[in-house]
Parts: structure tokens; C-alpha cells; sequence
């Protein structure tokens, strides 16, 4: 009779427990590759190793994918803009080559609308992979302007929705708005939760791919805090229940250990296609979610990995194509150049000094750092490296302001919020950062509160970029329509050499 009962129990407890598993499955993830078709060097990595590369990255994602068949890759946004191939193919030699990345999914960044919306619509067609928005829409309408806001896709026996959105914010506070004219980000949240309600009963597990957030804030001088820089990530998993995975993208912020808010776990990457996000899960059948995780950011170094043999034919078509224009000589400089974005940048002196002698009416110039994407090593400049630098098409605007009103202008980039403003010869001011500038002088005169004075500035900055609303105010507004890498080639001219300096034209108190 024991014997009878044991056997019961032991066919009950199999029966019972028999339909519970337990899923394993890899989530590889990447973020603001901005055009890194070929690897290069990250000083914050290694001042002679060169990283990156989107050969070497396809070659990581198939042995990856090879090794392990329930593994999936998720970009989050911003693969134009960067490199000057693809400001000098519109984004077409991205889209084109990143068909053989191996992407199951990427969303929609900001730096996709750098030539225009309509633009961005024909560049896209050109994608094998699914590219996923759900929260932009034509304006007044309820027609998205890219009619893909999430797909499914199969893993391991695990059903797994992935949902592409943009933040509002990071919509209008960093794309120029002339790209933009016609179309409309909505709330975030909002769309979220639609999202998830028609994803809940269709799928086990539901992953965002969002660009959102502040901008990144990753430059020559270093890096900063993870939680602080994925804030909006946070708030965004507290505020919106039954999301599984964010992968964020924006702000260039890598997580070695991913954030957990709300149950949600949240990865991201430092940019560049400098690295490769591994995100491995454990997924209960029974219980219905994740019930543990680790995160890893494999470091792609181009001496450690075989360039992918389709990835690298594709890279050298586009690089031969644009090469007419890029390889065009300039300059030579025996200095490197860099960027910063909390202090003064040789590289800032330049591209505003450029704008300040661009029409004798401008008493001075800036540039705001984020718009600063690449340094420039010593020896030949050529056209490519000046776009490479500055890959937006933004044009040289010149506003007439009352001395108050620049004052307002400083104040803002003293806040860091999109970094510092970079200013040409005929200025200098101190500030504290995160708080306010203390004296701004001019032509070697403190600033007059009262007095007008011409400001020159990209248009995006001029249009209330980065936060810049105050020049909207202007008494006087002229887009001469030149573009800003054309009035740097043109100041460079004729010079044999340019010395780029510090000069103390940015004081930190």
C-alpha cells in the first residue's frame, strides 16, 4: 500500500511539473552606432588599439548566433550621422550595410530625421531587418509616419514582443525642426501601454527598443553616471508595468551591470559600435517571467576579430563611392583636434572661428558640443574629416541679440544640460558648471546688457536646439543657407598649415 502511494505521488509531482521549463536565450544589443563602418580609435579605450567597426560587429553577432541559435539582435536607434559616408550618401550606405549586421529589430533615433523625414522613408525601404516606431506620427493625424511599431519574433519556444518608440523629448529637443516640419512625437508612456495590451496575450516576453533620455554626454573628456544618464529609462519602467527589457539608446551610456527599475531590467552601450551588448536570460514557462539575468559588454577590438567577408565588400563599395569628395585635401595640421563637451575644445576654436569670419558683420560665434562627433589626428585634413567632424547639414545663421538675451543663451549651456557652447576668438566667458555663468567678454569688453551684438550659430542651435530658445527671440534672423562645413573648408583655404589652440576662452570657476 506504501509502495502504492509513493507511486502516486512521484507520477502527481512529474505530472504536475512536467509542462514547467526553464528558457535560456541570448539578447544581443547595440546603440548609436552612427555610421562606424570602420573601426577606429576611442582614446577612453585605448590610445593604439583601434575598436569598432561594422565588419568586426558582424562577425561577433553570427558567431554568436552560430553558437547559440536562440539569440537575438536589438539595436536602439541613431545608426546615421557620424563618419562621412553617410552624411555624403544621406544615410543610404548605413541602411544598406547594415543589412548584413544580422539585426532582428532596430528602432527609430533621432539622428535618422538628419536629412529630413521623407528621407528617412526612402533610406529605410532599403532594409532587410524590421525597423520599429510606433509613437511618430504625420502631424494632426493618427497615421504613423513609419507604419511598423512592433513585431514577434520566435526564440527558443519563447513568443518575444519587441516594441520601437522615441522619446518625446529627445524628438524636439535634438532634431533640427526643418527635417522635421509635418510630423509629431507623442507621449511615450502613453503608446507603451497601448503597445503591451496588444502584445500581452500573444507573447511571453515584451522588449522596448527606445531612444530616449538625454543626449549623450561620452566626449573626450570622459565618462558619466550610468543611473543619471539612463534617468528617463527609469522613470519610464516605473511608471509603465509589464515590460520585460528596455534597450536604450541616446545616451551613449553603457551598463557592465544592468539597471533594474520595476522589475524591468534596462541595457545599453557606449556607442560607436564599440561594443557588443550580451544580454542572457532565464525565462520560467510556469511562473511566466525572467528569473535571473547577466549582462556584458564585449569590447570589439578590430586586432581580435576577422573582418565579416560580405560585411567588409559592402563597406569598401560605399567608401569608394564617396571618396571623390572625402579624400578632397584641405589643410594639414600637426596637432590633433579634439572634442569636449564641459570645456573648451581646440576643435570648438576652429569651427567657430570659421563662423565669426564668415561675415564681417558677426561679432562672434558658437558651436554647441554635441555637434562636435569625431577628432581629427594630425597631418592632411581632407573634406571627409571636416564632415566626419561636423556630420550635420546645418547651416550658418546670424541673429541680432540685446546683451540680456546672451546672457540667457550662457546660462543655459553653463546648466549642461546639452553640454557647454564653444565660442570663437572674440569671447570669453566663465561659468560654474551646472549652475550659471558668472562674466561673458566680448571683443575684450564686458558684456553690456543693453548693447546689440551679432551672433552667428548653426541653425540648429538658432531654432531652439539643445534648449537654445532664446535665440527664437532674435531682433534680426539670417540663414545665409551656407552650409557650416563648407564655411570651415573655405576659412581653412589657401592655408598651408592650421595650429588649433587653447586659448582661455572657456573659464571653469
Amino acid at each position: 500500500m506504501l509502495k502504492k502511494i509513493i507511486a502516486f505521488g512521484l507520477v502527481f509531482f512529474v505530472s504536475f511539473f512536467s509542462y514547467a521549463e526553464i528558457k535560456e536565450i541570448t539578447i544581443l544589443h547595440t546603440n548609436d552606432l552612427h555610421s562606424h563602418l570602420l573601426p577606429h580609435i576611442e582614446t577612453w579605450i585605448s590610445d593604439s588599439r583601434e575598436v569598432g567597426g561594422f565588419a568586426n560587429l558582424a562577425t561577433l553577432v553570427k558567431q554568436h548566433k552560430l553558437s547559440n541559435p536562440n539569440t537575438l539582435y536589438i539595436d536602439a536607434g541613431d545608426y546615421f550621422s557620424g563618419p562621412y559616408v553617410s552624411t555624403l550618401t544621406k544615410g543610404k550606405a548605413v541602411i544598406n550595410s547594415m543589412n548584413y549586421l544580422g539585426l532582428d529589430a532596430a528602432c527609430i533615433g533621432n539622428h535618422e530625421f538628419d536629412h529630413g523625414w521623407d528621407n528617412m522613408l526612402e533610406q529605410m525601404e532599403e532594409a532587410t531587418f524590421p525597423i520599429l516606431n510606433g509613437n511618430i506620427f504625420f502631424e494632426g493625424t493618427d497615421q504613423l509616419v513609419w507604419d511598423n511599431p512592433y513585431t514577434i519574433i520566435e526564440k527558443g519556444g519563447l513568443r518575444i514582443g519587441v516594441i520601437g518608440l522615441h522619446g518625446k523629448f529627445a524628438f524636439y529637443d535634438t532634431i533640427n525642426f526643418q527635417m522635421t516640419k509635418g510630423i509629431e512625437a507623442r507621449d511615450e508612456e502613453e503608446y507603451l501601454r497601448k503597445y503591451i495590451d496588444e502584445l500581452k496575450p500573444l507573447t511571453d516576453l515584451i522588449i522596448l527598443s527606445i531612444h530616449q533620455g538625454m543626449p549623450g554626454r561620452q566626449s573626450s573628456i570622459g565618462m558619466t553616471d550610468v543611473e543619471r544618464n539612463l534617468y528617463k529609462d527609469i522613470l519610464l519602467a516605473k511608471n509603465v508595468p509589464g515590460l520585460d527589457i528596455i534597450i536604450s539608446g541616446h545616451a551613449h551610456q553603457g551598463t557592465e551591470k544592468a539597471i533594474i527599475s520595476n522589475g524591468t531590467i534596462i541595457v545599453s552601450t557606449n556607442a560607436y559600435t564599440t561594443e557588443l551588448g550580451k544580454l542572457q536570460i532565464k525565462y520560467d514557462t510556469e511562473k511566466r517571467k525572467i528569473i535571473s539575468h547577466s549582462n556584458e559588454l564585449i569590447t570589439v577590438f578590430d586586432d581580435e576579430i576577422v573582418d565579416d567577408a560580405d560585411m567588409l565588400r559592402e563597406i569598401t563599395f560605399w567608401e569608394k563611392e564617396v571618396d571623390k569628395i572625402a579624400s578632397r585635401p584641405v589643410t594639414s595640421t600637426t596637432e590633433k583636434m579634439v572634442r569636449a563637451y564641459g570645456k573648451e575644445s581646440n576643435m570648438g576654436n576652429l569651427f567657430a572661428d570659421a563662423i565669426e569670419a564668415f561675415d564681417e558683420r558677426i561679432d562672434f560665434a558658437v558651436i554647441n558640443s554635441g555637434a562636435l562627433r569625431q577628432d581629427i589626428v594630425p597631418g592632411m585634413i581632407t573634406k571627409g574629416d571636416l564632415i566626419s567632424a561636423f556630420p550635420f547639414p546645418n547651416t550658418v545663421v546670424m541673429t541680432k541679440l540685446k546683451g540680456f538675451q546672451i546672457i540667457k543663451i550662457f546660462n543655459h549651456a553653463a546648466g549642461m544640460t546639452n553640454g557647454i557652447l564653444q565660442v570663437s576668438k572674440n569671447v570669453k566667458y566663465s561659468f560654474t558648471p551646472g549652475a550659471q555663468v558668472h562674466e561673458i567678454w566680448i571683443k575684450g569688453n564686458l558684456i553690456d546688457n543693453n548693447a546689440v551684438y551679432w551672433v552667428a550659430a548653426p541653425n540648429f542651435v538658432t531654432q531652439g536646439g539643445d534648449g537654445y530658445w532664446e535665440f527664437q527671440n532674435a531682433i534680426e534672423y539670417i540663414d545665409s543657407g551656407v552650409i557650416i562645413v563648407d564655411a570651415v573648408e573655405n576659412f581653412l583655404d589657401g592655408r598651408a598649415n592650421y595650429v588649433p589652440k587653447y586659448e582661455g576662452r572657456v573659464l571653469i570657476k
